[in-house]
């Protein structure tokens, strides 16, 4: 585990580039520990639909010392090999997501293309207590049972793009 400073998911700020106010709603880690904030900007669009999220680095965004805390992050699972258990999906893990709620999901990107489109497979994020693999600690049931309900976890389904359902109103794709 490392402690990582982060913003709070759920907090309220400015983005200094485009003057937006809005709510940061994950943050993203990569295998360099790097962290980028997925922020919502405040209001709808013409057909009612939320305005498109951004993905910022902390510089873009204006901050305060009680808009941190530190987060335990397991990074040791990074670029190591795991398994979702519910699908079979396996591949290193390549990231985190924390999502407004705490829950942690896990970035997994698998070998190899696709044999039809030549095209890498794509990563996908799933509950990291769904997965298994040799650096992640196995949870108790009685540990299990009191992480979701404290922490559920928000994405039944992840995008094309590896993100959580709840982040994908832009299209982005890595």
């Amino acid at each position: 585990m490392k402690k990582i400073r982060t913003l709070k998911p759920g907090t309220v700020c400015r983005d200094k580039a485009t003057e937006l106010d809005g709510t940061i709603t994950h943050w993203l880690c990569n295998m360099g520990h790097g962290i980028e904030y997925i922020f919502q900007p405040k209001g709808l669009n013409e057909f009612g639909q939320p305005l498109p999220w951004i993905r910022l680095e902390l510089e873009r965004l204006e901050t305060t010392d009680d808009m941190f805390e530190e987060v335990d992050v397991p990074v040791e699972i990074l670029a190591s090999q795991v398994t979702d258990n519910a699908s079979g999906f396996t591949g290193m893990a390549v990231g985190f997501v924390r999502h407004i709620n705490g829950c942690f999901h896990v970035a997994i990107q698998p070998k190899g293309v696709l044999e039809k489109t030549k095209t890498p497979v794509k990563r996908l994020d799933f509950d990291l207590r769904q997965c298994s693999g040799e650096m992640i600690t196995k949870m108790t049931e009685e540990e299990l049972a009191a992480s979701k309900l404290s922490r559920p976890s928000p994405a039944g389904c992840v995008t094309d793009d590896g993100l959580p359902s709840s982040c994908s109103n832009t299209g982005f794709s890595e």
